[in-house]
């Protein structure tokens, strides 16, 4: 007796019907890795008839971590603060500052990918006196969306007692 060959399989509408939930759903199982032994196949899955769900514990997932951007804010760090030892640890307000002022496009291309436009503009916002030039800090608050043409905020200004 000829072995049907699709029976210790299942398809992605099939599991999704198995475990009583929306197709897309089961979509984002398999991508995410949480049906065992499941095998892609160009656009197509193959999911064995015994796979279990690997479940998560109930209530909000954690905030993932960020190792490419905590990478390359030390890549950065070795660039731009190159007077530091390579034990210290950079705040990464302050690389993101040096980067701004010192940074080539690409660099600077780099960062606001890895970190998005939020973690620029704080920096931007936090930036103690003489950390930016009059130039880069006028260009930094109109390139963030932070100040409206001819009201650019003044820079922070050191005092002396």
């Amino acid at each position: 007796m000829a072995r049907d060959p699709g029976a210790g399989w299942l398809s992605v509408s099939q599991l999704a019907a198995r475990e009583g939930v929306s197709r897309a759903r089961a979509l984002q199982w398999l991508a995410s890795g949480r049906i065992g032994g499941a095998r892609r196949i160009g656009h197509h899955w193959a999911i064995p008839v015994g796979a279990s769900i690997v479940r998560r514990a109930p209530g909000r997932p954690r905030a993932r971590a960020r190792p490419a951007a905590d990478r390359l804010l030390r890549e950065m760090a070795r660039k731009y603060l190159w007077w530091l030892k390579p034990g210290e640890a950079p705040k990464p307000d302050a690389t993101i500052v040096q980067v701004m002022e010192l940074g080539d496009h690409g660099d600077v291309l780099r960062l606001e990918a890895a970190l998005g436009r939020e973690p620029l503009a704080s920096a931007l916002r936090r930036a103690g006196p003489g950390q930016l030039s009059p130039r880069s800090w006028v260009y930094w608050h109109y390139r963030l969306g932070l100040a409206e043409p001819g009201r650019v905020p003044r820079p922070p200004r050191r005092r002396f007692t």
